[in-house]
C-alpha cells in the first residue's frame, strides 16, 4: 500500500472520530495522562466499535512494510486515539506477517509518544511475541535496550516476558531486575513487582527466595508478593 492510500485511510478514520468527539471528556481523559496527549474524548468501547470496522476494510493480505506504514502514520497523529489504534492493530497481527528487522521499527514506536498504556500493550504482546519468534535477535535487543537511557525501553526490557507463563526466562529476569533494582523511577519499580508477581502464579518458591536473596524493598516488593 502506498504513503497516500494508508493518508487516505486515515483521513476516513479521521471523519469517524470527529463525529463522535466529546471535548469535555477528551480533557478529563488527557489529564488523566498528565496532560501528555490530546484526546477527541471517545471511550474504549466506542473506540473499539469504530477502529473494527475501520481495520475490517484493510485489505487483509498487506505485507510487513504496508502493515507498518500503517502503524506509523497512526503514530504520527497527535490525538491518542490513533495510538491506540495502532497497537491493537500491531498486536492482532498473526507471526507470518513478523519480520527480524521488526527490532528497529519497535524501538522506535517505543520510545516515541511513550507512556504505560501503550508501552505495557507493545511490550507484553507484540514486543513478547517477537522475542520468542526470533531468540537470536531478541538477546541483542535485549541487551541492547536494557542499557539504553530511555527508561521505557528498560521497562520493556523487564515486562515483555508477561504472558509466558511456566517459559519465562527467569535468569535472564532476575539478572535485569538487579540491574534495574537500584533506580527510584516509579515506572521501573513498578515493571520489577508486575514480573515478578506474574511469574509467581508458577513458580511462587523461586520468587519468594529471589525477593528474599535481593532484599526487595517498597513498591517492587509490595507488588512481587501480592499472591505469596
Amino acid at each position: 500500500m502506498k504513503s497516500e492510500q494508508v493518508v487516505q485511510k486515515i483521513m476516513l478514520l479521521e471523519s469517524e472520530f470527529l463525529k463522535y468527539t466529546n471535548y469535555e471528556y477528551g480533557l478529563s481523559m488527557s489529564k488523566y495522562m498528565k496532560g501528555r496527549f490530546p484526546f477527541y474524548g471517545i471511550n474504549a468501547p466506542l473506540r473499539k466499535q469504530i477502529q473494527r470496522k475501520w481495520l475490517n476494510e484493510l485489505p487483509k493480505d498487506l505485507d510487513n512494510e504496508s502493515r507498518w506504514k500503517v502503524v506509523e502514520e497512526l503514530w504520527g497523529r497527535e490525538e491518542r486515539e490513533y495510538h491506540h489504534v495502532a497497537f491493537d492493530y500491531l498486536n492482532s497481527w498473526n507471526k507470518k506477517f513478523m519480520l527480524e528487522t521488526d527490532n528497529n521499527k519497535l524501538k522506535w514506536l517505543i520510545s516515541n509518544n511513550s507512556w504505560w498504556d501503550t508501552v505495557d500493550s507493545i511490550a507484553s504482546n507484540y514486543l513478547g511475541k517477537y522475542c520468542k519468534l526470533f531468540p537470536k535477535a531478541a538477546k541483542e535487543l535485549i541487551e541492547d535496550w536494557r542499557h539504553s537511557d530511555n527508561m521505557w525501553l528498560n521497562r520493556s526490557c523487564l515486562i515483555f516476558q508477561l504472558k509466558y507463563g511456566n517459559d519465562v526466562d527467569f535468569e535472564l529476569l532476575k539478572s535485569l531486575i538487579k540491574q534495574y533494582q537500584p533506580v527510584k523511577e516509579f515506572f521501573i519499580q513498578k515493571a520489577i513487582g508486575w514480573s515478578l508477581r506474574q511469574y509467581s502464579k508458577f513458580n511462587p518458591d523461586a520468587v519468594r527466595t529471589f525477593v528474599v536473596e535481593i532484599n526487595l524493598q517498597g513498591l517492587a516488593k509490595r507488588e512481587a508478593s501480592k499472591y505469596l
